[in-house]
C-alpha cells in the first residue's frame, strides 16, 4: 500500500504542508490529489464535485486550467526559450478570453525576478533560476490550487526562501497551496502541517 488510508479536507487559500518520513506517501498522496494517479479506493473531491469519476478529457482539462504544478525538478524543455516555457500551458485547451498570452508569461517572468531572461535556454540558468521559471510556468492560467512537491529539495537556502516567498504571497492572493516537503525551513510557511506516517498508518495535523 502506497499510502494508508486517511480522510483530509483542505480549504480555500490555505497552505497545507505534508511532511513525513521518506516512503510515508507524500508525493502520492499529491498525485492522488491533483489527479495524476487514481485512488484504488475512496475518492478525491473538489468543490462537491468528485474527481475520480471523470474522464481522461476532463481530468486533463481540470489540470491546465485549475492546477499549477511545482517539482523537484524543473522538468523544462530545453529546446525551447525560458519564455517559451512559461508559455506552454497555453497550447492545450481553450485561450482565455482577451489574454495576451505573450505579454501575461513575460509578467510572470519579471515577477519571478527573471524579467530579461525570456530569450535563454534552460540550459543556461542555475538550479534557482530553473525554479522560478516553473514557478512562474504554474501561475500561468491563474490556477486555484497549486501542487509542490518537494520544490526546494534540490535548491540552495536562498533560492530556496525565495521560492517559498512566492509561495506563500500567491496564499495571500487566495491561491491554496498543498506542498509536500522534508525541508524543516520550508515547513514554516505553510499554515497547517499534516504528519503521514506510514508505519502507524496515521495522520496527525497540527496548525503552524
Amino acid at each position: 500500500m502506497a499510502l494508508a488510508p486517511l480522510s483530509l479536507v483542505v480549504v480555500e487559500a490555505e497552505f497545507l504542508v505534508v511532511t513525513g518520513r521518506s516512503g510515508s506517501g507524500k508525493s502520492t498522496l499529491l498525485n492522488l490529489l491533483s489527479t495524476l494517479d487514481k485512488p484504488s479506493h475512496g475518492e478525491v473531491m473538489l468543490n462537491g464535485v468528485s474527481l475520480t469519476l471523470m474522464n481522461e478529457k476532463q481530468i486533463a482539462h481540470l489540470r491546465n486550467s485549475c492546477f499549477g504544478f511545482i517539482f523537484q525538478m524543473p522538468h523544462l524543455l530545453p529546446e525551447k526559450t525560458v519564455l517559451e516555457n512559461v508559455v506552454l500551458p497555453f497550447h492545450y485547451g481553450k485561450l482565455p478570453v482577451e489574454v495576451d498570452v505573450e505579454k501575461r508569461c513575460s509578467e510572470l517572468l519579471d515577477y519571478v525576478g527573471l524579467g530579461e531572461f525570456g530569450l535563454r535556454y534552460p540550459d543556461t540558468l542555475s538550479g534557482g533560476e530553473m525554479q522560478r521559471v516553473v514557478f512562474a510556468r504554474a501561475l500561468a492560467r491563474r490556477p486555484e490550487v497549486i501542487f509542490a512537491d518537494e520544490p526546494t529539495g534540490s535548491l540552495d537556502a536562498g533560492n530556496s526562501k525565495k521560492i517559498m516567498r512566492l509561495l506563500q504571497e500567491q496564499v495571500e492572493r487566495g491561491c491554496t497551496v498543498i506542498m509536500a516537503s522534508h525541508d524543516v525551513d520550508a515547513v514554516h510557511y505553510g499554515t497547517r502541517i499534516v504528519h503521514l506516517d506510514k508505519v502507524e498508518s496515521s495522520l496527525r495535523q497540527e496548525p503552524v
